[in-house]
């Protein structure tokens, strides 16, 4: 019975599983565990980086409302201009917003850590690694995730490991 989980595929959110990649195919060949989770980690990275681009509602003050903070008003990171980015202080506050914005909004994540490169010059960019637990069955799957926070462009870019 364990043995036949462990070769199972892992069941993709619905929107993965509407979306066709190839439309000229009429039948495709069921996918492998190993070729559906690495569809799986593909769209967290995809949902990752639509999170991590989305600006939250600038009017949401922080935690004066923690249901709406959760909510589809508080979705995304708070604008950058927000930051100052020059101080560590507030390089450690941006790692918290995303830290945060991460666990509540990606359920798929669970012990979601955000660790921030020490940064000398942040001229061109920072860098952050995401990691956490994905939540498949019957094992939970330790993932990285590598970003960086593009500055001039104020666009995060996330990259698998």
């Amino acid at each position: 019975m364990a043995r036949q989980q462990l070769e199972e595929p892992v069941t993709l959110s619905v929107l993965d599983r509407l979306i066709d990649e190839e439309p000229k195919k009429t039948v495709e060949a069921p996918l492998s565990r190993a070729q559906s989770l690495r569809r799986l980690k593909e769209a967290l990275k995809r949902d990752l980086e639509w999170l991590l681009n989305t600006r939250r509602n600038p009017d949401l003050e922080e935690g004066v409302y923690k249901e709406a903070e959760q909510s589809v008003l508080g979705y995304g990171l708070p604008d950058l201009s927000a930051f100052g980015l020059s101080s560590v202080r507030d390089q450690q506050r941006l790692r918290r917003a995303l830290e945060n914005a991460v666990a509540v909004f990606e359920p798929r994540l669970a012990g979601v850590r955000v660790q921030m490169e020490t940064v000398s010059n942040i001229s061109r960019g920072i860098r952050f690694h995401i990691q956490g637990l994905l939540l498949v069955d019957p094992n939970p799957e330790p993932v990285v995730f590598d970003t960086v926070l593009e500055l001039p462009a104020g666009q995060y870019e996330v990259q698998g490991r």
